[in-house]
């Protein structure tokens, strides 16, 4: 098999159709399966799965645990299944808008022997407030270095790739919060990522997102999480992006939670940040103030732009 769609579905009934469809009207010159793995929905996600099998023997192959696995589980149980010597990442929620997309990017990844994976610009659509925009390439010459997966965001959205099927997910990989970004960390480390500019998929954000449904004191927990593991994990060579990463999580929990009138974890939280040198990353007019409200009992209202400033994900 030359390529396997690899995916996963819960409680996508509103989208799930317009998914399938857009799997099954790919134009290619080569084989390709669809698997999916379909985590024990509430709704109905499962029974319209089960009719496209049906409709599609041996095309779509379905992997229907008993009980809910849970993102990360789901990842290990489903790639397992994939046989094609590429994958093609899809959420059920997510769909694709060119019928050429698989065949451009197995074209390359064919004239690229070099690349471990590709990707593509993708439009967002926010279903929470409304927006859309289109992805911005962060990378040089059609390539994404690997030290821009450490600039605080995910540049590249799971359904605009493609990969090369050489994975064996480590143990660990059971400890992150979120599957994508570790994967393509872990994909870096065997080649090179390519880029093509050209909008072939819709990646969608709703509150039932693991990351959009969410608080944001979880997720900035989550981040300080998922950047300590692959620090350790990856013997610290990415530790000066990573570091600053960390720097700006914490700090912003730390505010956080004084907004929240929480300042004993706010103080627990400053301790972490200075035991260690990232502390050197926050500007030390912030440090000061944030020193002044936790120790110095400074009201801080004192400080409205460091308090009511917007949380900002991205790390120059």
């Amino acid at each position: 098999m030359k390529l396997s769609v690899w995916m996963t579905t819960y409680n996508h009934e509103k989208y799930i159709k317009q998914c399938l469809e857009s799997i099954l009207m790919q134009e290619t010159n080569f084989d390709f399966d669809i698997i999916i793995g379909e985590d024990c929905s509430t709704d109905g996600t499962r029974k319209i799965l089960e009719e496209y099998e049906k409709k599609f023997p041996g095309k779509i192959k379905l992997f229907l645990p008993e009980k809910n696995l849970g993102m990360i589980e789901m990842d290990v149980s489903t790639l397992q299944l994939c046989t094609g010597s590429y994958l093609a990442l899809l959420n059920g929620d997510d769909y694709w808008t060119s019928p050429d997309k698989l065949q451009i990017q197995v074209d390359f990844m064919d004239a690229n022997p070099d690349s471990s994976m590709c990707y593509h610009k993708a439009k967002v659509i926010n279903e929470i407030d409304g927006s859309s925009w289109d992805t911005e390439f962060t990378g040089e010459n059609n390539f994404l270095p690997v030290e821009k997966l450490f600039k605080g965001f995910n540049p590249i959205m799971t359904s605009s790739v493609v990969c090369r099927n050489i994975m064996k997910l480590p143990d660990w990989y059971s400890e992150v919060p979120y599957g994508d970004m570790p994967l393509y960390l872990l994909l870096a480390q065997s080649g090179n990522i390519g880029y093509m500019d050209k909008v072939m998929s819709v990646y969608r954000i709703s509150i039932n997102g693991n990351w959009q449904g969410d608080k944001l004191e979880n997720n900035l927990i989550k981040d300080v999480s998922y950047y300590n593991l692959i620090n350790e994990k990856f013997d610290f060579r990415y530790d000066k992006f990573i570091k600053k990463i960390l720097a700006q999580r914490i700090f912003d929990l730390i505010v956080l939670n004084i907004k929240m009138n929480d300042l004993i974890k706010s103080r627990e939280l400053f301790k972490t940040l200075s035991s260690s040198d990232t502390i050197s990353f926050i500007d030390n007019e912030d440090v000061v103030k944030i020193k002044s409200i936790l120790f110095e009992k400074a009201e801080p209202e004192c400080y409205p732009e460091l308090i009511n400033r917007q949380f900002q994900w991205h790390v120059n």
